[in-house]
Formats: C-alpha cells, sequence, structure tokens
C-alpha cells in the first residue's frame, strides 16, 4: 500500500512540476505562428506562401482555443483579427495579395508577442513593463 501511494505522491508532484501555465502555452503557440509567418513571408513560390500560411492559421486556431478561459483571454479579439487575416494569406487571389497579407499576419503577431511579454513572464525572466 504504501508503495502504491509514493507511486502515485511522485506522479502528481511530476505532473505539477511539468504543468505550464496557460499564459506560458499561448506564448508558445504566438511564437510557432510567428515562425510559420515568417516562412510565408519568404517562401519563393506561391504553393510555398500559401502553405505556411495555412500552418499559421492552423496555430491561431488552436491559439484561440487556448485562449478560453485563460488569464490572458483578453486578447482573443486581437487573434480574431489575424485569423480573418490569416484566411486570406492561406488562400489568396494572387501571390502579391498573399504576402500583402503574409505580412499583415506576421506583424500582427509580432504586436501580439510584445503583449504577451509585458503581460507574463517568459521562461522564468521578468519582463520590465
Amino acid at each position: 500500500m504504501k508503495k502504491i501511494l509514493l507511486l502515485f505522491f511522485s506522479l502528481s508532484i511530476f505532473s505539477f512540476a511539468t504543468a505550464k501555465d496557460d499564459c506560458e502555452i499561448i506564448y508558445s503557440t504566438a511564437s510557432y505562428a510567428l515562425n510559420h509567418a515568417k516562412r510565408a513571408l519568404k517562401a519563393n513560390n506561391y504553393e510555398h506562401q500559401k502553405y505556411y500560411a495555412g500552418k499559421a492559421l492552423k496555430s491561431y486556431d488552436k491559439l484561440l482555443t487556448l485562449l478560453e478561459g485563460s488569464p490572458c483571454e483578453t486578447l482573443t479579439e486581437k487573434v480574431q483579427d489575424i485569423i480573418a487575416d490569416a484566411v486570406k494569406a492561406a488562400d489568396p487571389a494572387d501571390w502579391d495579395r498573399g504576402r500583402y497579407y503574409s505580412k499583415k499576419v506576421f506583424n500582427s503577431t509580432q504586436d501580439l508577442i510584445l503583449e504577451l511579454d509585458s503581460r507574463t513572464e517568459v521562461a522564468g525572466v521578468e519582463t520590465i513593463p
């Protein structure tokens, strides 16, 4: 009985130690979306641009889900605006329009990350307001 109790206790301690803060996961997902938006901008053909913009869109859909009920929920409207641009970047009418919306998503994502920086501590380092 003691072994089972000890095992349960050690597993619960481990799960609490590895659990991340909601805003930290949101920050990580936003960084992932930023990376894909950057790749969409650097793409040298239309198909790659659409592909990476689509990956950024998927990241933002996940981000919107993560925002529900989190302390960072006030960012939901901003994320919805970025999703509207990401949809246009993922299925653009032509190359130039796709690049325009990819750049808009990239810049908006940078702003979102800056706002997350000002609200949270990232990786245990305090940010200066």
